[in-house]
C-alpha cells in the first residue's frame, strides 16, 4: 500500500492568525492558570460572500442558542457575545473553553442590517446577512470655486 502524506498551505488574512496564536498561548498555561483569566475568548469563524448573502459561521458547541448568545449589529459591525457554562465533574480534565466569548465582524458595504437571520445546528451558529448589489457606476462630482 502506498501511503503518501501531502499538505497544502492555505492563504489566510492576518487577522485570522490571532485566534491560532491565542490557542497556542493557552497550551503554555499551567493547570487552571490562564493568561486569558477575566477576558472573553475568541470564537473561531468562517465568513464568505455568496449569492447576495454574507455568511458568518461560528464554532460554538455546547450552548443553548436561545439563552446563551446575543447577536447585535451597530454601525456596520455584527457582534456575537455569550457565555458557555462549565459543568464540573470530579476527576475530569478539560481543555474546553468556558465562560464569556466575544467576536465582532465588520459587515460588507450594502449589508441589509434589518433582515439578518441566524440559526444554530450541531454546534455551529450561522448568521446570514443579505447584501444589496453595489452599483459599479461611478459618479462625477463637480468642483466649484469659492471665494
Amino acid at each position: 500500500m502506498n501511503s503518501q502524506v501531502t499538505s497544502e498551505m492555505v492563504p489566510t488574512r492576518g487577522r485570522e492568525m490571532w485566534p491560532r496564536v491565542t490557542d497556542w498561548l493557552d497550551t503554555l498555561a499551567l493547570g487552571d492558570l490562564s493568561w486569558r483569566a477575566g477576558f472573553p475568548h475568541t470564537v473561531r469563524i468562517e465568513e464568505y460572500n455568496r449569492d447576495g448573502e454574507f455568511t458568518i459561521r461560528a464554532e460554538i458547541p455546547g450552548i443553548d442558542p436561545e439563552k446563551d448568545i446575543d447577536i447585535n449589529v451597530e454601525d456596520g459591525v455584527l457582534t456575537l457575545e455569550g457565555q458557555r457554562q462549565e459543568k464540573h465533574q470530579s476527576g475530569q480534565r478539560s481543555e474546553f473553553f468556558y465562560g464569556r466569548f466575544l467576536r465582532s465582524v465588520s459587515l460588507p458595504s450594502g449589508a441589509d442590517e434589518d433582515h439578518i437571520k441566524a440559526s444554530y445546528r450541531d454546534g455551529i451558529l450561522e448568521v446570514k446577512v443579505p447584501v444589496k448589489e453595489r452599483s459599479e457606476q461611478s459618479h462625477k462630482i463637480q468642483v466649484t470655486r469659492t471665494q
